[in-house]
Order: C-alpha cells, then sequence, then structure tokens
C-alpha cells in the first residue's frame, strides 16, 4: 500500500529546540518553492518505486526517498510524493539546522546544505569538513568543500568506486547555493 511509503512529517526535534527558536527564515527556506524545485531536478520525482542501482538496489521513489520495505512497483500520487518531499526536506533539513552554526547560515545555504545532506547522508554531511569549516566562520573554504577537497580534485562525486560527473555537476551546484549572498 502506498500510503505506507508517506514517512510522518518531523517535528522539530527536542535537542534541536535545544539550541533555541530556528529563525524564522531558515524554517520557512526548507519548504520553500526553491527547495523543492532544486531537491526535484537533483533526485527526479520518480511516482513510482524502482531499485536504485547507484545505491545497492534499495527501493527508491520520489525525490530520492529510500526505504529498503517499500515495494519495487509501486505507484505513488503527485499528492503523495508531495508529501514524501516535504517530509525528506525537513527530515534532512533539521539535521542540518542540529550539526551547523546558524549563525553562518543563509536560507540558500542551508537549502545547498540539505540538499548534500539528502545525497551523502546526514552523518557525511554534518561530519564533513565542509560543515565543520562553516561552523568554524570559514564559509568560502566550507561552501568550497562541498565541491572540491583542499587539493582541487572533485568532492563527494564517486558512487560504487568511480567518479560520476553528474554527482560533480550536482555538488558545484550545492556549493554555489552555499555560496550565493557572499
Amino acid at each position: 500500500m502506498t500510503d505506507a511509503l508517506i514517512p510522518k512529517e518531523p517535528s522539530i526535534p527536542a535537542s534541536l529546540a535545544r539550541k533555541g527558536v530556528i529563525p524564522a527564515a531558515l524554517l520557512a527556506a526548507l519548504t520553500s518553492p526553491l527547495a523543492y524545485t532544486t531537491l526535484e531536478r537533483w533526485e527526479g520525482n520518480i511516482k513510482q518505486v524502482y531499485a536504485d542501482n547507484l545505491a545497492h538496489g534499495i527501493p527508491t521513489y520520489c525525490a530520492g526517498r529510500t526505504d529498503w520495505k517499500a515495494n519495487v512497483g509501486d505507484k505513488l500520487t503527485d499528492d503523495q510524493c508531495r508529501a514524501v518531499n516535504k517530509a525528506t526536506l525537513l527530515e534532512y533539513g533539521f539535521a542540518m539546522l542540529g550539526c551547523a552554526n546558524w549563525d553562518y547560515l543563509t536560507a540558500k545555504r542551508l537549502i545547498g546544505l540539505t540538499m548534500f545532506a539528502i545525497n551523502v547522508g546526514k552523518e557525511g554531511a554534518c561530519g564533513s569538513q565542509a560543515v565543520r569549516s562553516i561552523n568554524a566562520g570559514q564559509i568560502v573554504q566550507g561552501c568550497n568543500l562541498i565541491a572540491r577537497t583542499p587539493s582541487g580534485a572533485p568532492n563527494w562525486s564517486n558512487a560504487g568506486g568511480k567518479y560520476v560527473q553528474g554527482l560533480q555537476n550536482r555538488r558545484q551546484a550545492e556549493r554555489a547555493l552555499c555560496l550565493e549572498g557572499l
């Protein structure tokens, strides 16, 4: 049943609420039209569960939502995918708000970091040199590290041990969002 594929919309985690009142602009950014269009641009919005070959066959649907319990071939509606995508944006956005220093976040930087986390995982993004640098106030360096290593080589652009130009294109777009407004 496809309704089982729709995750419950996450509420603000208690650990995040303890950091204080989240700035309204950052909360609004997570479900803004820019967030949805950016997510769907990079993840697609596929309304049928498929086995993602780049992710070891994990069942995937809507804008990149993964779930081993999903049945390949199940179909979703536009409204169901919109709900799934909103839950994904909030889940990963809250994770980024939990590990990033809000003093250095803008709405677009948060969207860029959220897209990064959706693709590389919450732990990968939060533990990255990129986020550590941003948290230290080294915003340009941190944003650049999303797409390039300190030596200039592509960063976070491999799947299955092989370089994927599409991932580097995505990293460059996330980097651009991160840097916007500087």
